[in-house]
């Protein structure tokens, strides 16, 4: 499934390419997620098989008409295929191809307390020596870790939280 959503997404991010409009499709592509996240009966609507195809196609066509054509298209290609339950998730693939051609690296981060202006540059110029991109965070707090972080970037996990390092000390302990 997930290469499926690949090629999609990589044939969109071509042709947007192609035609230099990554910006704008990245845009409307933000939109019609927005749609699907406040309405997520639509979606149901787009996937259902009792409802005659070119009656979906249309409502997509009603629905985004202002977008750029080719989101249009797409989202109504995916509608067709019986595909329209992967929106959101082409839509990332969109954007991690975005990012890798733009050379910037989004790590998930987890602290247990919230991090300040200057430890978020501080962590993101450490990462950007690692990785080599630019890199944006993405922060979240959890008190769970009880201190330290968690951070994700580039398919790699460094996870420098207390809670690992207690349980990193239980492991060799109870050996």
């Amino acid at each position: 499934m997930a290469q499926v959503i690949n090629e999609y997404a990589k044939a969109l991010f071509d042709l947007s390419q192609e035609t230099d409009c990554v910006k704008e499709i990245s845009s409307a592509l933000d939109t019609v997620v927005e749609v699907v996240d406040e309405n997520p009966e639509y979606l149901d609507f787009l996937s259902s098989p009792n409802i005659p195809k070119s009656e979906r196609i249309n409502a997509v066509e009603q629905a985004f008409s202002g977008l750029h054509e080719y989101v249009v298209s797409f989202v109504s290609l995916l509608c067709e295929r019986g595909r329209a339950r992967e929106i959101k998730d082409c839509v990332t693939a969109f954007r991690e191809l975005c990012s890798e051609a733009d050379k910037i690296s989004v790590a998930q981060v987890t602290s247990a307390v919230e991090l300040t202006d200057a430890q978020k540059d501080a962590l993101a110029l450490k990462l950007q020596k690692i990785c080599g991109n630019r890199v944006v965070l993405e922060c979240k707090t959890d008190k769970s870790l009880i201190g330290g972080m968690v951070v994700g970037i580039d398919g790699k996990i460094i996870d420098g939280s207390v809670r690992n390092r207690l349980h990193e000390l239980k492991e060799v302990m109870y050996k």
